[in-house]
Order: C-alpha cells, then sequence, then structure tokens
C-alpha cells in the first residue's frame, strides 16, 4: 500500500519484516519437514519473492536464509518457485553485500541438492559470480567457506557443466576447503569436485598439490568418497610416471607426504 500511495500511508518497519523472516526461518529448522501443513496453508513464497527483491540488504539477507531453510524442509512448495527464484539469487552474488552474499550463496547450494540434474538450466546465471567470488582477494574466510561448498554441489549435480571452467578455481577451491571439518556439506562439495576431475582431468594438473592437500584434510572420508580420492590419486600417479611422481612429491611437507602414503598408498 506505501509503494502504491507513500503519502497515503506510512512507510512499513523493515525491522519487523526481518524478525518475521528469522522467526519463520526458526521454524522451518525446528520443524523440519513438519513446517510442510504450515507453509501449504499459507502465501509465504509470495511474501518471500516480494522479501527477496527488497531495497535493503538485511531484508534480502533474512529471506535468503529462510528461503535455504525452506529448501531443506520443504521443498515441493519451493520448487515451483525456482524459475522466479534463481535470477534474483544470481543478481545478489555480490560481495560489497557480505551477509546477503553469503547467504544467497548457501540457499544456491542447498536447492541444488534437491534439484539435481534439473538444476542445469541456472547453472550459467550464478557460476561466474560464484568463480569471481573465490578468486577475490580479501574476501571472508566464510563467504570463500560457502562459495566453494556451492560451486562443489553444483559441479555434483551438473559435472558437465562446470567442470570445464575448472582450472579458474581449483586452487583457491581446495585452500577455502582444507581447513574446515567433515561434514555434509564438505562431503557433497568433495563428491562433486571428483565428479568434475572425471569429466576434465587436464583441470586439476597445474594446481594438483592442491587437491592432494585438500583430501589429506580429511579426517575420515565415507568409504566410497575414499575410493574416489584413491583412484584420483593413483590415476594420476600412473599417468605421470614413477619418477614423475617421486620428482613431484618431493615438494609436499612431510605431514603431507605421510598422511597421504597411510590413507591412500602413494
Amino acid at each position: 500500500m506505501y509503494s502504491q500511495q507513500p503519502d497515503q500511508y506510512e512507510a512499513p518497519d523493515k525491522d519487523f519484516m526481518i524478525v518475521a523472516l528469522d522467526l519463520l526461518s526458526g521454524l522451518a529448522e525446528g520443524l523440519g519437514g513438519h513446517v510442510d501443513t504450515l507453509v501449504s496453508r499459507s502465501n509465504i513464497m509470495t511474501l518471500l519473492f516480494q522479501c527477496m527483491q527488497d531495497t535493503m540488504p538485511e531484508v534480502r539477507q533474512s529471506s535468503f536464509a529462510l528461503l535455504g531453510d525452506l529448501t531443506k524442509a520443504c521443498f515441493p512448495h519451493v520448487k515451483p518457485c525456482i524459475a522466479e527464484f534463481m535470477p534474483i539469487l544470481g543478481t545478489n552474488l555480490n560481495p560489497e553485500f557480505i551477509s546477503v552474499c553469503n547467504n544467497a550463496t548457501w540457499a544456491i547450494g542447498e536447492i541444488c541438492m534437491q534439484m539435481g540434474v534439473e538444476m542445469q538450466p541456472y547453472i550459467a546465471m550464478v557460476l561466474s559470480q560464484l568463480v569471481e567470488i573465490i578468486n577475490r582477494p580479501n574476501t571472508p574466510k566464510t563467504l570463500l567457506e560457502n562459495t566453494a561448498i556451492t560451486i562443489g554441489r553444483l559441479g555434483y549435480v551438473c559435472p558437465q557443466e562446470v567442470a570445464p571452467v575448472l582450472p579458474q578455481f581449483i586452487r583457491p577451491w581446495c585452500t577455502s576447503l582444507r581447513n574446515i571439518r567433515d561434514n555434509e556439506e564438505k562431503d557433497s562439495a568433495f563428491r562433486g569436485i571428483c565428479m568434475m576431475i572425471g569429466v576434465n582431468p587436464g583441470g586439476v594438473v597445474q594446481d594438483f598439490i592442491f587437491f592432494c592437500d585438500a583430501v589429506a584434510s580429511w579426517v575420515s572420508p565415507k568409504d566410497d568418497l575414499r575410493d574416489m580420492f584413491y583412484k584420483i590419486l593413483h590415476g594420476f600417479k600412473e599417468q605421470v610416471g614413477e619418477e614423475n611422481w617421486q620428482q613431484f612429491s618431493e615438494q609436499f611437507p612431510p605431514l603431507l607426504k605421510e598422511r597421504l602414503a597411510a590413507c591412500y598408498g602413494v
């Protein structure tokens, strides 16, 4: 009403919008799948669409957090809106607003895991911005980690589309994720990177030492992920030959060398 007749109505108090969005996020997170019936009886998706386009960064920040939480809790309600939501997420991948960018990046990663191969039409909307963010100097650590995870997840569901640009992000990708502890997000991201290396092995050759280091950062990967690492490491070793591998592994810090030998026999 205010936007249509600003002289007649008072401007809305954005703080109330932000608090409401955050409370809805909490409900989605706390109730999980049980939030489904509440969402289906409400016009929350329409309202969220409007909030995602608000001029105030804090409103957008909370909107993208809610979108990510609803994606995890009740994706069937989110899915019909994806075609409208994705371009908005793409335009908010702007590191000038760190928290907005962070939440938009995280939401894209969560959507990606639900969409699977159907994510394909949207890759072009977001990939170049994410690659740019991960290569920016002085990007805050959390944004780097989130960006790396989302790039990995995009590669997990659509390896053919993301693998060609592997050389553009593999080094900062590996350095961003080597310090985070083992968890589900890291797991899906590394599966994605392994699948992309399968599609474009040449893309990792120049920075293979960084990949080795990132692999060694895992304390206990799941068995099938460990197998993926094993195949890539041994495939690379066979490709370059024993002598070249020896020279290559001479560059490794002692701890990395020991760890790869112990865990993967290379």
